[in-house]
């Protein structure tokens, strides 16, 4: 589901840090946990960084456009990604992307329609012991999202 299935450059192992919605000592939501090198977890505090996790803090972006094709003073909501952001620019300049990974971001041009709907799933499995894995993924067009994983338990 997040595209690590790949024989010459898929990870051998995947992992993800236990995460919660808490806000930090900044108040910004999401927070992640960490294994200390004392062998205890516990959640960042201060300046730290890591590789992140599968929170909703953590892989959603922020993009900003201005300029006299953007709509302006707007906050929108629809999932978007790096691999977007050609097709958008190309579309802009009215060259065809249809090859490329990513699609337009259409939601963002001045005289597109107030709201994008994406299409959203949640997959679920189960493993030995209790084990028990959520992850969510939405679908604008053709294009994949993944907004959040997550163990259960």
């Amino acid at each position: 589901l997040i595209h690590q299935s790949n024989p010459e450059r898929g990870a051998d192992i995947l992992l993800t840090f236990p995460w919660t919605s808490k806000k930090n000592a900044f108040g910004v939501r999401g927070t992640d946990s960490v294994e200390t090198t004392t062998g205890i977890t516990a959640s960042r505090e201060g300046n730290l960084s890591g590789h992140g996790s599968m929170s909703p803090w953590n892989v959603r972006n922020t993009f900003f456009a201005w300029g006299v094709d953007f709509k302006r003073g707007v906050k929108i909501d629809a999932p978007a990604s790096n691999v977007d952001l050609a097709s958008t620019i190309l579309a802009l300049k009215g060259i065809d992307s249809t090859d490329l990974d990513g699609r337009v971001l259409v939601e963002s041009f001045k005289e597109a329609p107030k709201k994008i709907k994406a299409k959203t799933r949640v997959f679920t499995t189960t493993g030995d012991n209790g084990y028990k894995a959520v992850i969510q993924v939405s679908t604008l067009g053709k294009q994949r999202y993944v907004d959040r994983s997550q163990r259960l338990n």
